[in-house]
């Protein structure tokens, strides 16, 4: 019996409905198949019911994520969360933070001169790997940018060390950004708009086309703008993804794509802390070792330049080439090449002065950055001894280059006084006039240029062997081959130097699952890592620090996967701890020299789940507690930090959903709940974020073609402080007021 993907029978999604569209060849060799039948010639039949919002079991679903293997959730030794199209839309997920703070034990923010970064299992920043359609480009602090949900059919979320799938840096996580792909399947339109409070506007325009017999085609565009929630904030972003897919031959199938972003974003650096006695409106939302408080008054001022930039140009292309040699080994070839252009020019530090000052600093930087990788894997599920084997062994290559402008204001007395505003300045001033005073940016380090280049050979392998019905070991190595070499001018010294330094990460993984029945399994895992030393930035590597073997971490996991109920409830629980060796730190006996021999660590628990209560009501949510410190670390002064939370990460979140379908009307009401513990903006831990709640409620209504919702956002217009500012010790960030939005949405 032929499967009706093959007769040419899909199920389309449109608003409310599930559309069984079965074509005229299709349907004829529907009939032909059960049947002898001459020549028949019908018109397309469709067949509607009502949409089920129900995710695909654990047992079905896949992830690129977890590895090259294929395995589907419940089969992988790790954590996995698959955070859907479906579920972003129904959350109001706009951007990527707003859809990460929903993961289970993730908090997003990111310092803005690195937006939309995430805290997990706490490590941040550097030591979590960002990934686009499964492939790296470079550590997220240096390319994440604001992005548009729109263009993506998915996020994944891979917890703890994946090293040994994507190389050097990824302690915390791995996260996958999945974009919509053609499928010949499901052509069609889809369409968004919307606008909210702010000023926020947000459009997006899809098109699936079937093209011949062989190829399909995608398209989505989406573009987003705001005026932001503190003052002279605009914001503005677009992103073009195209993908089109062709099978060459029965046997060859190539894949075509191209990423295109550009954003103007985030201006604003954060709220500077006040003494209490000089707050107009004292809050408690920040507890200050030294006293000083977030004053309300000023929360939403924007300290930066009137014509401050954030902004950042990309394109990425990418050419998969996949060989069916034969049913059990297929080969494949991908190469890729990426380009971005990004620039700062900006006030980021901002330090309260009594008796009404805000002394601030002077930041230009800009980035020109390529990378082209080429990665060749084979793949092979023949048997061993029986026992069913799924393999993968490949080699990678990437060449990067990267190179960067950087302007900081000195410090000094005269600078600090020639940059400080009022604090309730109306005029903050313009970059570019102070830009044109060299003495701002006097001594050495304050002006220079550097030019990177890293070449990087990986050989890989994975497999995963089933040795029984209900045992299945997973296992994988990786070994880099890294060479980094530098070039550093100072413009104020004149002074050129340059350093060339080698690295040979070995990664492995070995993890093992039993599947106790169908819907049930068990496994561990223990698997290591490895990441450059200080932030995990192996692209702003100094000649200091690159004389420092990489940091090492390890993560031992042990975890329980169900789909119970008749699959209507599935949940996930995990217990982990992390360690992380060779952290830059001070020597105990010197403390002027800098050694690695710091040491970090996290323990936790997460728990999430998906209950399907009844046909109309779903509830979900996630609780995650870590208890993360610094082990050893002495910072300059011979200050030791052990026993101290590394910033932003709170020891606990919990998230709640529920949906609900209102029994004969087109009406679906719903909403969340997010419970964010306390975090600590420093080291030091002398500046404390306190814990906050906020909730979101929507209401859709579904029309006859599309649907149109209605969302409120912090419905309690909750006051609160999510992450440190660009200057951890003196300003934090702070969250969004209550806010409104109306959008729309429609599949032709």
């Amino acid at each position: 019996m032929r499967k009706p993907a093959e007769l040419g029978i899909r199920p389309r999604v449109s608003g409310p409905f599930t559309t069984l569209h079965i074509t005229i060849p299709g349907f004829v060799a529907l009939l032909a198949s059960t049947s002898a039948l001459a020549q028949v010639s019908l018109q397309p039949v469709e067949v509607t019911a009502p949409r089920q919002d129900q995710a695909p079991a654990l047992q079905a679903t896949t992830t690129e994520v977890a590895g090259r293997l294929g395995l589907s959730v419940m089969e992988t030794p790790a954590s996995v969360e698959v955070i859907s199209q479906e579920t972003m839309e129904r959350r109001g997920a706009r951007t990527f933070e707003e859809a990460l703070r929903g993961g289970v034990g993730i908090t997003a923010g990111g310092a803005p001169g690195s937006p939309s970064v995430i805290s997990t299992r706490g490590f941040i920043g550097g030591f979590i790997t960002y990934l686009f359609d499964g492939d790296r480009i470079a550590v997220p602090t240096m390319v994440s940018r604001p992005q548009d949900t729109w263009n993506y059919e998915r996020i994944e979320v891979l917890k703890g060390p994946s090293s040994v799938l994507y190389g050097e840096g990824a302690i915390g996580a791995a996260v996958n950004f999945v974009t919509r792909r053609p499928d010949r399947g499901n052509p069609g339109a889809e369409a968004m708009i919307s606008y909210g409070s702010f000023g926020t506007a947000r459009a997006g325009v899809g098109l699936g086309v079937n093209v011949g017999e062989a190829s399909a085609f995608r398209l989505d565009y989406s573009h987003q703008e705001t005026n932001g929630y503190i003052d002279r904030n605009k914001q503005r972003y677009d992103n073009l993804t195209m993908g089109f897919s062709t099978a060459l031959t029965r046997e060859l199938t190539l894949d075509l794509s191209m990423d295109y972003a550009r954003d103007s974003a985030l201006s604003y650096q954060g709220t500077p802390l006040v003494p209490r006695a000089y707050a107009l409106q004292p809050t408690d939302i920040v507890s200050d070792a030294s006293g000083r408080v977030v004053d309300r008054g000023i929360a939403f001022r924007n300290y930066n330049f009137d014509d401050a930039e954030m902004s950042a140009n990309s394109l990425w292309t990418r050419a998969k080439l996949s060989w069916q040699i034969a049913p059990e080994w297929k080969l494949r070839n991908q190469l890729s090449y990426y380009t971005a252009d990004r620039a700062w020019r900006n006030s980021e530090s901002f330090a309260f002065a009594a008796p009404g000052r805000i002394v601030r600093d002077l930041v230009g930087i800009t980035h020109d950055h390529q990378i082209l990788t080429d990665r060749l894997d084979l793949t092979n599920t023949s048997p061993i001894g029986g026992m069913k084997n799924r393999f993968v062994g490949g080699l990678e290559y990437t060449k990067t280059h990267f190179s960067s402008n950087r302007d900081f204001s000195n410090g000094s007395t005269a600078a600090n006084n020639a940059l400080s505003v009022s604090e309730f300045a109306t005029i903050p001033g313009r970059y570019g006039n102070f830009a044109a005073n060299p003495a701002l940016f006097a001594g050495a380090g304050n002006r220079t240029i550097f030019d990177a280049r890293i070449p990087t050979g990986s050989i890989f392998v994975e497999d995963a062997l089933s040795v029984s019905d209900r045992w299945t070991l997973v296992g994988g190595l990786r070994q880099d081959h890294v060479k980094v070499e530098r070039q550093n001018m100072d413009l104020n010294t004149g002074v050129r130097a340059s350093f060339a330094q080698r690295y040979r990460p070995t990664s492995a993984r070995l993890g093992v699952v039993f599947a106790i029945d169908p819907d049930t399994s068990v496994y561990a895992q223990y698997s290591n890592a490895s990441a450059p030393v200080g932030t995990g930035n192996l692209l702003l590597l100094s000649a200091a620090n690159a004389a420092f073997s990489l940091s090492t971490g390890k993560q031992l996991e042990l975890g329980l996967k169900q789909s119970a109920m008749e699959g209507r409830l599935d949940y996930t629980l995990a217990a982990y701890r992390i360690e992380l060796d060779n952290v830059l730190s001070r020597d105990f006996s010197n403390p002027t020299l800098t050694v690695n021999s710091g040491k970090q660590s996290a323990q936790g628990l997460e728990l999430a789940a998906v209950w399907k209560a009844t046909r109309e009501l779903t509830l979900s949510g996630n609780l995650a507690w870590v208890d993360a410190k610094f082990d050893r670390l002495i910072e300059a002064g011979n200050v030791s930090r052990a026993g101290n939370t590394p910033p932003n990460v709170p020891g606990a979140v919990a998230n709640l959903w529920v949906d609900y379908k209102v029994p004969g009307l087109p009406l679906r009401i719903g909403g969340g709940v997010n419970r964010t513990g306390y975090a600590y903006a420093n080291n030091a831990n002398t500046v404390r974020m306190n814990g906050f709640t906020t909730a979101t409620a929507y209401a859709t209504w579904s029309l006859k073609k599309g649907e149109i919702t209605f969302r409120v956002r912090n419905l309690t217009d909750q006051f609160y402080a999510y992450w440190s500012g660009a200057n951890a010790n003196n300003q934090v960030m702070i969250g969004a007021p209550r806010s409104f939005e109306v959008s729309y949405r429609a599949a032709f």
